[in-house]
């Protein structure tokens, strides 16, 4: 089928599918009000601060928190390369939003949401940004964008490229709709050589495909100030143990694990063995904070949560802190005698182990890495991660 005929049978889905997208974003902004205060830049809708009288800027999609964190390295040698080039984020998540205003602030023009892939809403806003070059993290391969910036004679890239093995085949079964699409893409910047091989096998172009390896290395461990509101209440408080629960994940659906029970149980049958144990549990999604904090209450354990924390707080051990905020998590793997990985007990991806790994904290993952001998970075550590700088192991775990 050619290029015409994909996007005539995409868009003729869109039309169709529109009923469906309407009642969604409703169903959507009742639920929260977050999501409706968004709709008109998903609509295409930017602050008219955003608005560029000629070409030449930059935007990034991220589509999340996780894209958002593992970009920050890339958008440092965005602006030290181009420091008087307008950058512009966009994000499809509300907390990805929230974190991109705040992290962000002093390296782009602006956080936005993005586009819903609709032609006009994806005309208007390359219409106010007019950007030279659009870069898209990791795999987020939306047809009518990669083909309206081609449109545009801007250049687009994929950047930390990725499909995991889970994705595969879903993207092999569509090979015959995206070798129609791909082709939009200038350049693909994959993860690992399995990656770049598995872009080609839908329809990239060979010699646009190259591997550079994972965004997540591309960063350096930096503990939390003393005086932050965390290490503070560690300080007052002075736990003998510390263990940090890193993006508990609710179940994935009817049977999986739900990792805030299952940390729970654990810390109640640790605290036992040590009185002076703090557990700082912290849910992947904001809209599990207020469940996590309820099933704490119902099984009698002293906790504070993040969001209440003053300058005079402190708790009786053992106990719980709930990390209820967005960016701060890796910041406290310091105080941490062992971190559990969430993700990994649910059906899910889990946390980025270099995190705890690179402040030479022990891991648990309940989740079996397989280690592909043909791309060694989907594994390795990165050279400045002392292998030999692991803590002695934590006693009862």
């Amino acid at each position: 089928m050619k290029i015409k005929g994909i996007y005539f049978l995409y868009r003729s889905f869109q039309a169709l599918a529109l009923p469906l997208a309407a009642l969604y974003f409703l169903w959507r902004g009742l639920r929260g009000r977050g999501y409706w205060r968004s709709l008109p830049q998903r609509l295409g809708f930017l602050p008219a601060s955003f608005k560029q009288t000629g070409p030449g800027a930059i935007w990034l999609h991220a589509v999340s928190v996780g894209e958002i964190l593992a970009s920050i390295e890339f958008l440092k040698g965005m602006r030290s390369q181009f420091p008087k080039t307008p950058i512009f984020v966009s994000t499809s998540t509300l907390t990805g939003h929230a974190l991109g205003k705040d992290r962000l602030a002093g390296l782009t023009e602006g956080t936005f949401y993005a586009p819903a892939d609709y032609v006009w809403a994806v005309r208007r806003v390359l219409r106010t940004l007019k950007p030279s070059l659009v870069f898209i993290a990791e795999t987020e391969i939306w047809p009518n964008l990669l083909r309206e910036v081609k449109r545009t004679g801007a250049a687009l890239a994929i950047v930390n490229g990725r499909i995991s093995d889970r994705a595969w085949p879903r993207y092999r079964a569509l090979a015959w709709f995206f070798r129609q699409v791909l082709p939009g893409a200038s350049r693909i910047l994959a993860q690992t050589d399995d990656m770049a091989q598995r872009f080609v096998a839908i329809g990239a172009a060979p010699d646009c495909v190259r591997t550079v390896g994972n965004f997540k290395y591309d960063f350096d461990p930096h503990r939390a100030p003393p005086d932050a509101p965390v290490p503070a209440l560690l300080e007052r408080c002075r736990p003998t143990h510390v263990w940090v629960a890193a993006s508990t994940m609710p179940p994935a659906f009817p049977g999986d694990a739900d990792e805030d029970s299952a940390v729970l149980d654990a810390f109640e049958r640790l605290s036992e063995s040590y009185p002076g144990l703090l557990l700082i549990l912290a849910p992947r999604k904001p809209e599990q904070f207020e469940v996590a904090a309820r099933k704490i209450a119902a099984a009698g354990i002293p906790y504070l949560r993040r969001s209440s924390l003053q300058a005079s707080s402190t708790m009786p051990l053992p106990g719980i802190l709930v990390l209820d905020s967005i960016g701060e998590l890796a910041g406290l793997f310091f105080a941490a005698n062992v971190v559990f990985l969430g993700g990994t007990l649910a059906d899910r991806g889990g946390h980025n182990i270099l995190e705890p790994a690179l402040f030479a904290k022990p891991v648990i993952s309940a989740r079996i890495w397989r280690i592909s001998k043909r791309s060694p970075r989907s594994f390795d550590l990165p050279r400045r991660a002392s292998r030999s700088a692991i803590p002695p192991n934590w006693p009862g775990l």
